[in-house]
């Protein structure tokens, strides 16, 4: 993102794991890109920093649109998950609003990180539930720090996880 605010900043990376919801949770597919910005003057320079942006690195960049078709494709009736993803939700929303895209997923939505916070509460090891340091405790890899499809494996990882964990297919039980 290239700021806080998403009726002003814009979406610059995407990422995404379609995920079956059997027992064993399964990966089905997954895609990522960068999003070509079309506002970059309105860009906060701490934002621009954390996602990595330079005109050099963004060269392949998608356009919004095109993202949002994707999106809209690959997750038509989906549950939309994330690891504490209001912000994403709210960008990936008014994405959507300004490509004329309507919402793809289905009514329900699934935060990731509220459910290793009780998955998980009382293990000794974790004692703070920010994406990296949960990945970090509980042995899972990550492809590199603050890339939307990064932090789509590392959530998915972690929901992997927390299946075995409790072991039901539903690890929001």
């Amino acid at each position: 993102m290239s700021g806080p605010n998403p009726t002003m900043h814009e979406l610059l990376d995407v990422g995404w794991v379609v995920a079956s919801t059997a027992n064993p949770i399964a990966e089905l597919s997954s895609w990522g890109s960068r999003i070509r910005p079309k506002h970059i003057g309105n860009a906060e320079i701490g934002a621009l920093k954390v996602v990595g942006y330079s005109p050099r690195e963004w060269k392949g960049a998608i356009e919004l649109e095109n993202a949002m078709e994707r999106l809209a494709a690959d997750g038509r009736g989906a549950i939309f998950a994330g690891w504490g993803f209001g912000q994403d939700l709210a960008f990936i929303t008014e994405s959507l609003r300004r490509t004329d895209t309507e919402w793809p997923f289905s009514s329900v939505v699934l935060d990731i990180q509220t459910v290793a916070r009780r998955v998980l509460q009382g293990d000794a090891d974790i004692d703070r539930f920010n994406l990296g340091y949960v990945a970090d405790r509980l042995g899972i890899g990550r492809m590199g720090e603050h890339g939307a499809l990064p932090d789509a494996y590392a959530t998915f990882d972690i929901l992997v996880e927390l299946q075995k964990r409790v072991g039901v297919a539903d690890p929001t039980r």
